[in-house]
């Protein structure tokens, strides 16, 4: 399953919503580049009901460079949740101070990962374990994703 990995930037005055209009980059783009003060938004599409989810893993960012500012879920429904419908999450991080650091999006499926929940990452970011009962299919292991931001 593919997944829909959008990343945004904009500078912001330090308050809670971005300034300026967000740009697009695309799913490759795993170095970005940023001035102190400003945010940046990673969105990915994630289906609770399929147990997809995304974290944010080790590496973590240096805090002192980079600072993780929440993350949002959106239904792909609009304001209401649906059944079995998708939506959107969306990461957002402001540059602090100068310097380069690193962060992890881990993406885990019901076939990737195991004891794992919405707000909680697996225990280990390895295969899941191989079904007791019936042919044993190969598991994979679960998509991550590590960015580095140099902020100038």
């Amino acid at each position: 399953m593919a997944a829909l990995l959008a990343l945004s930037t904009g500078c912001g005055s330090g308050a809670d919503e971005p300034a300026g209009r967000p740009t697009s980059h695309p799913v490759n783009d795993t170095s970005i580049t940023a001035e102190p003060g400003e945010r940046f938004t990673l969105t990915v599409d994630q289906n609770a009901s399929t147990r997809e989810y995304w974290y944010l893993v080790d590496p973590e960012p240096d805090r002192s460079v980079l600072v993780g500012r929440g993350q949002q879920h959106a239904p792909d429904s609009g304001g209401e949740p649906v059944d079995g419908a998708g939506g959107r999450l969306t990461f957002t991080f402001e540059a602090k101070g100068k310097g380069t650091t690193r962060f992890t999006l881990l993406h885990c499926t019901f076939t990737t990962c195991q004891g794992n929940t919405s707000t909680r990452p697996p225990e280990t970011t390895g295969p899941s374990a191989t079904p007791s009962t019936g042919t044993a299919t190969p598991t994979r292991a679960p998509e991550r994703i590590t960015y580095t931001v140099t902020v100038d």
